[in-house]
């Protein structure tokens, strides 16, 4: 299978509007070379998110296209079947050192359904260009935000007017998440400089990277898109990009006022090293619903390294940009 890399994926709040039964594309010509190919569109590999809400959301997956090569053949009619094969996504994940698992029809379910060995039919009759698969996911919240879904299929049989398109065409993933309203890609600045009160040496590394990606229906882990390429907090050593090791956030919001309620270490409460996040109260601690920026001043405390209460070691004072979706 063709794998795609370095996808951009435009995500607004998902309202899609479900495409016609008869889609007929703009740019579709007719001719008399060739055949009717039948194929996916996109194929590859495509991301689908939902919001993080409880009530009923569709998307359109894919579609199944007829390349029509006359104007008999447009006017004639096809039966084209699909396969969900949770095989190409156990190669996919071997292929990209991914962990997507083959998403429960407990929480979503197709239109058209698939029979229950999978096979999905789709009728085309006379005068239709193409199909769309739709997704549809009734409960947003039920999913569970530490496992990455995905659904799979591959184009199988055409009968009528038509043959399968060659190669990477006839098959496809759809990962299929939630994402939160504080879901997106900050440029994190300083308010005032990060202090190490233990090592003077560590310093503030800003501007840096976070991506905030939704754990829950109101919080999000943090991650370092510049220096550890992990959920880390980026820092300086000795004039070079470092982070604290075992340490990253989970920022946990009030969904009424955006109001930051608690955060937590993605790496243990605590790790071993003993390394925890706590909010400054003194400090703005809010996603703001217009910009969608935060204000964060908080802390990262060590008891082992700071025994006396209130154990802190580190001070930080942040202001987190948007910069739009990941």
């Amino acid at each position: 299978m063709k794998t795609i890399h370095n996808i951009k994926i435009t995500i607004g709040v998902l309202c899609i509007a479900v495409l016609a039964a008869s889609c007929v594309p703009e740019s579709q010509t007719m001719g008399d070379a060739g055949q009717t190919l039948v194929k996916l569109f996109p194929d590859g590999f495509k991301i689908v998110p939902f919001n993080a809400v409880a009530t009923t959301q569709k998307a359109v997956m894919f579609e199944v296209r007829r390349d029509v090569n006359s104007e008999a053949a447009l006017n004639s009619s096809s039966t084209v079947v699909l396969q969900k094969d949770d095989a190409l996504i156990t190669a996919y994940n071997t292929e990209n050192e991914t962990e997507y698992i083959p998403l429960p029809t407990s929480l979503a379910t197709t239109t058209p359904a698939a029979a229950a060995d999978g096979k999905l039919t789709l009728e085309f009759a006379q005068g239709e260009f193409g199909k769309a698969i739709i997704v549809n996911v009734p409960d947003a919240t039920k999913f569970d935000f530490s496992k990455q879904y995905a659904v799979a299929y591959k184009l199988v049989s055409v009968t009528g007017t038509g043959a399968l398109s060659e190669g990477a065409t006839k098959e496809i993933i759809v990962q299929v998440g939630v994402k939160n309203k504080y879901d997106g890609v900050y440029e994190v600045t300083a308010l005032s400089p990060m202090v190490d009160v233990a090592n003077a040496a560590l310093t503030g590394y800003y501007p840096f990277v976070f991506e905030l990606r939704t754990s829950g229906a109101n919080a999000c882990k943090c991650y370092d898109k510049t220096v550890g390429s992990d959920y880390y907090h980026p820092i300086t050593s000795g004039g070079a990009g470092s982070v604290y090791g075992a340490f990253g956030l989970e920022v946990f919001f009030d969904p009424a006022t955006g109001n930051i309620i608690d955060v937590k270490n993605i790496w243990g409460n605590p790790p071993s090293n003993t390394r925890m996040p706590a909010i400054d109260p003194s400090g703005v601690n809010k996603w703001d619903a217009v910009t969608r920026d935060i204000k964060f001043k908080y802390w990262m405390k060590q008891p082992s390294v700071i025994p006396d209460p209130p154990n802190i070691r580190v001070y930080f004072d942040e202001y987190w940009k948007y910069k739009g979706q990941r």
